[in-house]
């Protein structure tokens, strides 16, 4: 039991060479993140990651929308900063809006206003279908929205 502590990055690389290539893919997308941190403003740190770069495409995810607009209209300073910081060549930068920090979807339950016309019209919609479950579906609707708005 006489062995010496050794780091996890040198414990990674013997495990598995695989392991190894992918820790240096990430390294270098972390190095590609720093060279266009260089040239973007300083606010968008936080809200953009490099995703990938394969067959001279570079993708970029960003938090929202606003952020997407502004990269896109950065396009040519962003792919001649990493062509003279890296010595990368990129033909296309895709941008994907990709918001940090939520969770998984969840629907709210709220219930919608039916007016009373509209009620009366799925209702009669359903007496002339023929196929059941939609003709109960039809009445289900109705029946379900309240009859005055919030």
């Amino acid at each position: 039991m006489g062995s010496t502590p050794q780091s996890i990055q040198s414990l990674l690389h013997i495990a598995a060479p695989d392991l190894a290539d992918v820790l240096g893919r990430a390294r270098f997308l972390a190095r590609m993140r720093r060279a266009l941190l260089d040239v973007l403003p300083a606010a968008i740190a936080a809200e953009f990651q490099v995703a990938a770069y394969d067959h001279y495409v570079l993708r970029l995810h960003v938090s929202n929308a606003a952020w997407a607009t502004r990269l896109r209209y950065m396009d040519a300073a962003l792919k001649q900063a990493l062509a003279q910081r890296m010595r990368l060549q990129i033909d296309r930068i895709d941008i994907k809006v990709r918001p940090v920090g939520l969770g998984p979807f969840q629907p709210t339950d709220r219930p919608r206003y039916l007016s009373p016309s509209s009620r009366q019209h799925i209702e009669r919609t359903a007496h002339y279908i023929e196929d059941a479950p939609l003709a109960d579906a039809l009445r289900r609707l109705a029946a379900a929205g309240r009859q005055d708005p919030d």
